[in-house]
């Protein structure tokens, strides 16, 4: 799945990588890879109407403050004794008086919309011109309803809260690097751009006659059947579209076959655009046993914003699939969408046999797998939705396609960048638990709380868990799962389990990505691109770093791809703004 819809419009991010994900990103990251920029709305659509130019603003503000600081230092002088002591200690005064001054208008003033952003979600230099932008956003949304704090006073605010700089890349690793001996195997898609993976999705069978691996690359619009042989890997174009992000096997005319049901963002950069589409790729009856049929391109939907991720399923109990459809958008488009499916009509005639129903209008959807959640027979969901919300939230389905939605976790800061989930049960108490990962580096570049983390379900009866009441009217029950950071990661896009070393118990691999200027900054420093955590025991981890200083991962795909009872995992390379002669695809097997 395609983690990381990235976030920031081009002028915000910290390079020109033409970017997608929230995270946020975001990428995150799925990375899926952005998008309301996470901190450029994490004020709750920004700030002031009529908002002045940066130097005017802090020209006229800082010459008040000025002139304040100038009375206090005389008033000082006047009542106390003069030493560079006393003017350190009156200095912090000031500044600690501003924070306390202006805190409730900052902390209420945000709070209207997401959690209050943490001061350290960015240095010192950048808070003007993520509170600048903010301004502009509440600008543009016509809203009047906010009290809208000083601009100047609100820079200061997160400033003298702020660290200086990011600190990254760590000048230590919290992991070694790993001592195991894996066997490694290129895949080259044989394209004439650079490889642009954007999802892998593991098919057992349905595609010919032995399973297979399939690809989608932004940068061709290429969708790629690979199987593994012996030696050597074939490959097969299944069709061209414009930018698959995300693709899943279905049987949409219920004929036998195995079709393929695509997610096209369509615009691969932050954009309000309407490119985004839900494709099927109806398979044909093979001319031989053994080959792929012809896959017929149908457009079950377009118009979209960018689209995510698609899922299919009988979500109204009539016997037919519909889908579920995340939609990342942007500003003002985005959202959580059924096309429930009208079986009176041939679905060759494409969106005529669908109807569009919206389920949540957020943007920044990235994932919803989907999962019978609490044995009632019905089909569910579990959306990670970025951007400034930053949730995992269960919607429950009714058995109609009508849907009530729990909140499961709720990130600390709006600036989170949360770029994949997978439902697994992680500790094998037979229960479903989300990992999660949150790294989208495009929302002003890699941050020290990007992280792989596990989220634990608490609940003995899972037919029915345990909700508080929402504490506002406009906001869902929780049913809240315990949360488990298990190692930092700077960039991490995606991270998925899997039992890599027989041992019966599920470990977790993740991958990350970088924007390519900050990958050849960061090269000497060991971060890790590729990371495995092992569990030794139910919930805990050890972690051993596979690879480093090449973050240019979008996506990965765990299966026993080779049938022997031991998984492998396949990590895709992903490139927008360089050349690069790495292969499309690496195989990981330990020996």
């Amino acid at each position: 799945m395609l983690p990381m819809w990235f976030r920031g419009p081009p002028y915000q991010r910290e390079d020109v990588f033409h970017s997608f994900f929230d995270p946020s990103f975001s990428w995150n990251g799925f990375l899926l890879f952005d998008t309301h920029t996470t901190l450029t709305r994490m004020l709750c659509f920004g700030l002031a109407i009529g908002v002045l130019s940066i130097e005017i603003g802090c020209r006229r503000s800082s010459d008040s403050a000025s002139d304040n600081a100038i009375k206090d230092s005389v008033a000082s002088k006047n009542n106390a004794p003069s030493s560079d002591a006393v003017k350190v200690a009156d200095s912090r005064s000031l500044d600690d008086r501003l924070v306390e001054r202006v805190r409730p208008q900052v902390e209420e003033f945000c709070s209207t919309c997401h959690v209050m952003p943490k001061p350290s979600g960015a240095p010192q230099s950048e808070w003007p011109q993520v509170v600048d932008q903010m301004y502009m956003t509440y600008q543009e949304s016509g809203r009047t309803d906010v009290i809208v704090p000083d601009r100047t006073e609100t820079v200061k605010f997160f400033q003298l809260q702020a660290p200086k700089s990011k600190g990254l890349p760590f000048a230590e690793q919290e992991f070694w690097l790993s001592g195991t001996d894996w066997m490694q195997r290129p895949v080259d898609l044989q394209t004439s751009r650079p490889p642009g993976i954007s999802h892998l999705q593991w098919i057992s069978s349905g595609l010919g006659d032995s399973p297979a691996l399939v690809a989608c690359d932004v940068n061709t619009g290429a969708v790629f059947a690979t199987w593994s042989g012996d030696s050597e890997s074939t490959t097969k174009r299944l069709a061209t579209l414009f930018q698959p992000v995300h693709v899943e096997p279905c049987d949409i005319d219920a004929d036998g076959l195995l079709d393929l049901i695509v997610g096209d963002v369509g615009e691969f950069n932050a954009a309000d655009s309407d490119l985004g589409q839900v494709v099927v790729l109806r398979q044909s009856q093979p001319n031989a046993t053994g080959e792929v049929g012809t896959m017929e391109k149908i457009v079950l939907a377009d118009g979209l914003g960018r689209v995510a991720e698609v899922q299919p399923g009988d979500f109204d109990s009539d016997g037919d699939l519909d889908f579920v459809v995340a939609v990342f958008g942007w500003r003002k488009t985005g959202g959580l969408f059924l096309l429930r499916r009208d079986g009176d009509i041939d679905i060759s005639l494409g969106s005529k046999a669908f109807t569009m129903e919206t389920i949540d209008e957020r943007a920044g959807p990235v994932n919803v797998p989907t999962m019978d959640l609490n044995g009632d027979g019905h089909l569910d969901f579990v959306a990670l939705i970025s951007q400034e919300h930053e949730a995992i939230e269960a919607f429950f389905n009714d058995g109609t396609g009508q849907f009530r939605n729990v909140v499961l976790y709720s990130a600390p800061d709006p600036s989170y960048g949360s770029t994949g989930i997978e439902l697994v049960d992680l500790d094998g108490d037979d229960d479903m638990d989300v990992l999660f990962s949150n790294g989208d580096s495009f929302d002003r570049g890699a941050k020290r709380h990007h992280m792989v983390q596990w989220l634990e379900n608490p609940f003995e009866d899972q037919r029915q868990w345990e909700e508080s009441p929402a504490s506002k009217p406009d906001q869902a029950s929780r049913a809240e799962f315990v949360h488990h950071p298990l190692a930092i990661m700077p960039g991490v896009l995606r991270a998925q389990a899997g039992d890599f070393d027989g041992d019966g118990d599920l470990d977790v691999v993740a991958g990350a990505l970088l924007a390519s200027p900050t990958i050849k900054r960061w090269r000497g420093s060991g971060s890790p691109s590729l990371l495995l955590l092992r569990q030794t025991k139910p919930g805990q981890f050890e972690g051993e770093i596979l690879e480093t200083d090449f973050q240019y991962h979008l996506t990965l795909e765990v299966a026993d791809m080779d049938a022997d009872g031991i998984d492998e995992f396949a990590i895709g390379n992903f490139f927008r703004d360089e050349e690069s002669d790495a292969p499309h695809i690496q195989w990981w097997k330990e020996r």
